[in-house]
């Protein structure tokens, strides 16, 4: 980095981030004053010998009041002897702030909880700061020395370590675990069920069903108030799959694509694999036919037309605020993204499984359930890396994960009884002591944030009363669990879905700018499309024609590159 850049970048970094600024300052100044310290053997607490300061660089969620007072937070430094001197960045510019932070060379020890590819921490940032510039640390050898409970997890799935390496064979970040069972089928769509039992329908199985329901929704006040308010299909622009789109091109061909502002350019384009080459579907005659059927429901009121402007929370306020319901149908991963979990909506919606379409498809979108990387990187700078090894190999344990994810046993949680059974039938792990809530600011725990053990081992494990009233906050996991397994699962094509694809250098400059153009373009043409803007007759020429512009082609032959890379063909 010359001088003058040198200079602009640290002047960005004082302006925009204030104190975090001075804080990087002094983590450089101090990077030479290391204390030699003794680390204990692993499976010992605390994990050295003498009391050690880290800088850990973070996101500042909704859940968590302050990093500083946090319980679990205390907990973590009393149980590894290491005072970590927190850091955060607010949620809704991490980014922005990231990027400065990256892109001046002051570094905090640890980057800790800064993940996920739309936001922070992804293949590309790896690629710059560890591969060519050498500021994150390799972590190989750390966790084959340090950490056990991690290196287990590793062993236990193949090709995940493939999956976190980079190119030149190093792992620079650590990943979270939450393999969540009812997340691989979470593009889901509710139905209000009152309104079928008032106007004596049964749930709609094919494309056809669905919109005679939604027209009945609209025509024949279902809320009984005399008032043409109902709404029929709702959902919003940003939340987590409330998008109301990609659950109706399932039922014409396979689609992950997503109109949702929430979604990466990476992923979620109508990109597929047939067998072992990457196709598209965004330029078929199938996907032509379900715009064609989409468009048909918006311009007829069945789609609300403020689910391609609104958010999650004004969708909630959607369904919860008026006097009598008037939403009748309505998309997300769970009912808690736009229903108050518990309440008296929330208890009356219904989940509709895959409608078969004209031609026969229906299917669920697969969601792969890979660990999500960038969530623990250590700089070049950190004087202690085996320490944080030690310290962050904990979060990977049982008792670690519980208590990140829950707070303290016997509070948050508790360890099973015998005969208690987990959601997937078998023995069970641990009960839960108060309903799961990543809403809410508390103060007991991280909820999500970090890493975790977040397995399919411990998520299935929450005992669950087999007498549970499944629309209650007590029964929010076995519900999902149970539905998933009976109305979404039959429907899966795991084979289908492209895995997490990581690029060269030349690649990914080559790459950068067209995928976020071509995301772009394929998410603001479905809604065009949909809401009218253009014709799906009289505009698909010209749609076709952008495409090309786009280098689809191209885009596809980088893709098909790096997944035959991965895949030890190249």
């Amino acid at each position: 980095m010359n001088r003058l850049r040198k200079v602009v970048v640290c002047l960005a970094c004082f302006l925009v981030l204030g104190p975090l600024s001075l804080w990087a300052q002094g983590n450089s100044e101090s990077a030479t004053k290391k204390t030699a310290v003794t680390v204990t053997p692993v499976g010992t607490y605390p994990v050295v010998n003498t009391p050690v300061s880290l800088s850990f660089l973070t996101m500042q969620p909704v859940y968590i009041e302050d990093f500083s007072t946090n319980r679990f937070a205390k907990y973590l430094d009393e149980k590894t002897g290491v005072n970590i001197k927190w850091e955060t960045i607010p949620r809704d510019a991490v980014k922005e702030k990231l990027n400065i932070i990256l892109a001046s060379g002051d570094y905090p020890d640890v980057f800790f909880g800064l993940g996920r590819q739309e936001q922070g921490i992804g293949a590309s940032q790896e690629m710059t700061y560890g591969v060519q510039e050498g500021m994150f640390l390799p972590l190989n050898d750390l966790i084959d020395k340090y950490m056990p409970n991690l290196s287990k997890l590793l062993d236990e799935r193949p090709g995940i370590k493939q999956f976190l390496t980079s190119p030149d064979g190093n792992i620079y970040s650590l990943p979270d675990f939450n393999e969540c069972y009812h997340c691989t089928v979470s593009q889901k769509v509710w139905v209000y069920q009152p309104w079928l039992d008032k106007l004596g329908l049964k749930m709609p199985t094919t494309t056809d069903e669905f919109y005679k329901m939604l027209v009945a929704f609209r025509d024949d006040d279902p809320n009984g108030n005399g008032k043409k308010d109902e709404i029929p299909y709702a959902g919003a622009l940003s939340g987590w799959n409330n998008n109301p789109e990609t659950f109706l091109i399932n039922s014409f061909i396979y689609s992950n694509l997503v109109a949702s502002l929430d979604a990466s350019p990476s992923s979620a384009v109508g990109f597929y694999r047939d067998g072992d080459t990457i196709k598209t579907m965004v330029n078929t005659p199938e996907y032509r036919d379900s715009l064609r059927y989409m468009s048909k429901l918006y311009k007829e009121n069945l789609i609300y037309p403020a689910s391609y402007t609104q958010n999650s929370d004004q969708l909630t306020q959607l369904v919860e605020g008026p006097k009598d319901p008037i939403v009748g149908v309505v998309a997300g991963g769970y009912g808690g993204m736009f229903s108050i979990v518990g309440g008296e909506r929330y208890k009356n919606f219904r989940l509709l499984a895959p409608l078969k379409g004209p031609n026969g498809a229906q299917y669920a979108r697969y969601f792969t359930q890979e660990p999500v990387i960038g969530n623990v990187v250590i700089s070049k700078t950190c004087k202690y890396p085996e320490v944080v090894a030690r310290l962050v190999d904990y979060l990977y344990s049982d008792e670690g994960t519980l208590m990140s994810n829950y707070g303290f046993q016997g509070e948050g949680w508790d360890w099973a009884k015998s005969g208690d059974v987990g959601l997937d039938g078998k023995k069970a792990i641990y009960k839960l002591l108060k309903p799961w809530n990543d809403m809410d600011p508390q103060n007991d725990c991280f909820v999500m944030l970090g890493v975790r053990e977040n397995t399919s081992r411990i998520r299935n494990g929450q005992a669950v009363d087999p007498n549970v009233d499944l629309y209650s906050p007590d029964g929010l996991e076995a519900l999902l669990y149970q539905k998933s397994e009976e109305l979404y699962t039959p429907y899966v094509h795991p084979e289908l879905e492209i895995p997490t694809l990581r690029f060269l250098d030349d690649e990914e400059t080559a790459f950068a700018s067209k995928k976020v153009a071509f995301a772009n373009y394929a998410r603001q043409s479905l809604v065009k499309f949909i809401t009218g803007s253009w014709s799906v007759d009289s505009d698909w020429d010209q749609y076709i024609q952008g495409l090309g512009k786009l280098d689809l082609d191209g885009i596809l032959a980088i893709n098909q590159k790096a997944f035959d890379r991965q895949n030890g063909k190249n």
